[in-house]
């Protein structure tokens, strides 16, 4: 349901739609020498990428929908939402992947959507679901589980963009 920022209790600090988002992950990522095609089922992952032998599957959101009036985000439930639709369709494409696969979901860097998903970031780090972060002058950030980071940086992911790595959890 889409709510006023004014009716936030702290205004997200941008707005991006999920075609803002996937506009500059493509952009980032080709610049870091992927080739990136643009999924067009319905119900899929939106990107796929490929560099050497890896492949990566992307699902992008938004902070809000492109036909949404100006001034108008997605509330927390929406957000939640999206990234259970995220998970999800990450979770089919590891089904149906290409070896060796990395499984992205692209949002943008808002504190609400971080704190959004940060409650399920162990869960994520079992599913070797990376994290990108999209600011509105491209800026790219990236949460990537401790495992995955040797891959990342060989693969050169969180080039021109800050990395941050999640600590492997005491079990």
């Amino acid at each position: 349901m889409p709510i006023s920022l004014e009716r936030l209790k702290v205004p997200d600090e941008f707005v991006l739609t999920q075609e803002e988002v996937l506009e500059a992950v493509t952009e980032h990522l080709m610049a870091q020498g992927w080739t990136v095609q643009l999924e067009a089922a319905a119900g899929s992952h939106d990107l796929i990428a490929a560099k050497g032998d890896w492949y990566a599957y992307i699902k992008c959101k938004g902070s809000r929908g492109k036909r949404q009036q100006e001034g108008m985000v997605y509330d927390n439930n929406q957000l939640r939402g999206n990234t259970g639709d995220q998970i999800e369709k990450l979770i089919r494409a590891q089904g149906e992947a290409e070896n060796p696969s990395l499984f992205i979901m692209a949002n943008p860097g808002l504190d609400r959507m971080k704190w959004v998903v940060s409650k399920l970031e162990t869960g994520l780090d079992k599913l070797d679901i990376i994290r990108m972060w999209v600011y509105p002058d491209r800026t790219i950030k990236w949460d990537i589980p401790a495992h995955l980071l040797q891959i990342a940086r060989m693969l050169e992911i969180e080039k021109n963009g800050k990395i941050a790595v999640a600590p492997p959890k005491k079990r």
